[in-house]
């Protein structure tokens, strides 16, 4: 019986062991046919855009189609979902913003651990925020919409693209930081949000930059500040708020991702394809005039990226009044 037992151990591991380099050899190739790149948010937003200028690139690189789908709601986390119940083969990716990594977990149950079920492949970009009010609005400096704020509480609204959302998330700091009492306007997309301002439904609109530099640009809103730790080179009038509110720095980013079950090859192969497409020239110039950084991190800088992040998001997700009671 134990002879036996060992025959069909053995058996079973020449098996696996066929499989497994079946499998390997399957990555290695990797991609055969179209990939679905999945953005969890809406279509026109800046990860939409994003992923797009990058799927195309791609397409370049390995001579196979990158579709891009959206798949919005529940703050990202359906489209998340419907990666995971995917086969497992690296034909079904994501690209996806920072807040799935350090935000969405802490203010609803979501279907996936974070770093474990969805594992980010590269940083593809940064950007930073802007703080716009109407173009006659009657606050000409951060410092006074600021003074006007404190002195005036809850008499001052803000809109964003959606409750959790860095549009949020970033207003919700400055307001914790400088104790302001400000009332939040969700909608359902940041130029919702944007129209907002500028139909004066709404007093303030803190936006990605790739939303707002051409409406500063073209004056048909006024930037008080940007949440970078510099200026921004595409609009170098504008102040940062930390010039006002020392050490305020907000930076979103988006990338690549994929589940937990894709093979390492196929991820690494992503990954260094990524990181050659991030010094693209027609990709940083593309980039740089949404007010974006292109950046292409490996693996393992975005993982330690998300890591630093974590504590920083918590604090800001307090300040919000966003955390699920069970965290």
């Amino acid at each position: 019986m134990l002879k036996f037992f060992r025959r069909g151990q053995a058996a079973a591991w020449t098996c696996l062991a066929i499989l497994m380099t079946g499998a390997n050899a399957y990555a290695q190739q990797w991609p055969v046919r179209t990939v679905k790149v999945v953005v969890p948010y809406g279509a026109g937003g800046v990860t939409d855009t994003m992923a797009r200028v990058t799927a195309h690139q791609l397409e370049n690189i390995f001579h196979q189609s990158f579709v891009v789908e959206d798949k919005p709601g529940a703050g990202g986390a359906i489209g998340v979902d419907y990666a995971l119940h995917a086969p497992q083969d690296g034909y079904t990716i994501l690209f996806v913003g920072s807040t799935l990594f350090t935000v969405l977990p802490l203010t609803r149950e979501v279907s996936y651990v974070p770093l474990k079920d969805l594992v980010p492949v590269s940083i593809t970009g940064t950007n930073g925020m802007v703080l716009a009010v109407a173009k006659d609005s009657p606050y000409a400096s951060l410092s006074q919409f600021i003074e006007y704020a404190r002195s005036h509480p809850g008499k001052i609204s803000y809109s964003s693209g959606g409750a959790g959302g860095n549009n949020h998330l970033v207003a919700a700091y400055l307001a914790g930081e400088e104790k302001l009492d400000m009332v939040h306007v969700p909608f359902t997309g940041g130029q919702q949000a944007l129209e907002a301002v500028l139909s004066k439904s709404a007093d303030m609109h803190f936006g990605n930059s790739s939303d707002l530099v051409e409406p500063v640009k073209s004056e048909s809103v006024r930037a008080l500040a940007v949440s970078t730790p510099q200026r921004m080179p595409q609009l170098p009038n504008v102040p940062t708020v930390a010039e006002t509110v020392p050490s305020f720095e907000y930076i979103a980013w988006n990338g690549y991702a994929v589940t937990g079950g894709v093979a390492e090859e196929v991820k690494d192969r992503l990954a260094k394809a990524l990181q050659d497409i991030a010094h693209n020239p027609e990709v940083i110039n593309t980039f740089q005039s949404l007010g974006i950084d292109s950046v292409g991190t490996s693996p393992e800088q975005a993982i330690e990226s998300i890591r630093e992040d974590i504590p920083k998001y918590e604090q800001i997700v307090d300040m919000a009044g966003l955390r699920r009671s069970d965290k």
